[in-house]
Formats: C-alpha cells, sequence, structure tokens
C-alpha cells in the first residue's frame, strides 16, 4: 500500500474554513482505481497555526501516481480556487510505501 500525505500549518482563526472545504469538496476519489481511503487529522495548536496532516491510501504508488495525473484530479483542486490565505507555509507532501501493517485483532503483514 502507499500513502500519501500532506502536512498543512492553517493560519489562526481559519481552521473551520479548511475543515469545510475538505468536507463539502467534491473529490472524485471513488472514481480512481486503487483508492482505498483518506484521513483528515488536526494536530497541535502553535502560536500563529494549528497543524493538520491528510493522509490518502492507495493500493500502489502507480494507482496515485495515475491520480495526480487525471482530470479528475484538475477538476478535484480547481474548485477551491485560490487557498493560499489558509496557509501559514506552504504544505509539504510525503510518498511513502507500507512496509508493516498491524491492526488490532489481525495478524501482521
Amino acid at each position: 500500500m502507499y500513502v500519501a500525505m500532506t502536512h498543512f500549518q492553517i493560519i489562526l482563526g481559519q481552521e473551520l474554513l479548511f475543515e469545510t472545504l475538505w468536507r463539502e469538496r467534491e473529490s472524485y476519489l471513488d472514481t480512481m482505481q486503487g483508492y482505498r481511503g483518506l484521513f483528515l487529522m488536526r494536530g497541535a495548536t502553535e502560536k500563529d497555526h494549528t497543524v493538520y496532516v491528510s493522509q490518502f491510501i492507495w493500493n500502489s504508488k502507480e494507482d496515485f501516481d495515475a491520480w495526480t495525473q487525471s482530470d479528475t484530479f484538475i477538476k478535484a483542486h480547481i474548485q477551491f480556487g485560490d487557498t493560499s490565505v489558509l496557509f501559514n507555509a506552504k504544505p509539504v507532501f510525503e510518498g511513502l510505501t507500507i512496509v508493516m501493517q498491524e491492526m488490532m485483532g489481525k495478524p501482521r503483514k
């Protein structure tokens, strides 16, 4: 499995707008091969921002890459317009391959 993760620093006072944009967006992800799920997580609030992390789970990096090169990727992202006013810093992307998975009540893989 492959995890596409982005770290965001959201300006204080913009958290509700950021979360609303995520909740109300049309993602089109359910049409993409290999898409498994999404987590949007809120972290610590610092002096001038709140930390968020998005985590998209894919069957493979190839499935994720296909999504980023698709017309639906463009459609999903263009609907937001200019969101730079929400960010304290540029979002940081990390792509990770899962090498071990352990779930409650499930054997290790």
